[in-house]
């Protein structure tokens, strides 16, 4: 997924789109992971330059109020402990055989820990989040 595909991220998109054509990096893929506890947005974007990585919340207490968009490019060489998991489980009934499983991206360096599963929607998707996590493996070093 790219940066335009999610809607989560409201007017922040376009600040984040104009920031990558100033940097003049070429977007691979993006993941918006959403904090249950605070409401904050973490925005990873894989570009050709480096993994970027953004942090919008609130700038105070009231999250009607302004917001705040922290970013920072880590660049590819420096991204440490990246690893791409799984695990599945089948359960077999008869003729019925049902699977489930579960993607996990993480990083040491800068700290990442996201996961899709397989019967989810949006950002817990794996469409959501293997776009992201191949390009990273792709890049990383």
């Amino acid at each position: 997924m790219k940066i335009g595909e999610w809607d989560t991220l409201g007017r922040a998109r376009s600040i984040l789109q104009h920031q990558l054509g100033e940097l003049g990096a070429a977007e691979i893929a993006a993941h918006v992971a959403l904090n249950a506890d605070n409401g904050r947005l973490r925005v990873l974007i894989a570009t050709d330059m480096g993994l970027l990585d953004y942090h919008y919340q609130p700038a105070g207490a009231d999250p009607e109020g302004p917001w705040s968009l922290r970013g920072e490019v880590h660049r590819w060489a420096s991204v440490r402990g990246l690893r791409l998991q799984t695990d599945a489980q089948v359960e077999e009934q008869g003729d019925n055989v049902e699977a489930r499983w579960v993607w996990r991206l993480i990083a040491e360096d800068p700290k990442i820990d996201l996961s899709a599963e397989s019967n989810a929607s949006g950002e817990r998707s794996p469409w959501a989040l293997l776009p992201l996590a191949t390009a990273c493996i792709e890049h990383a070093r």
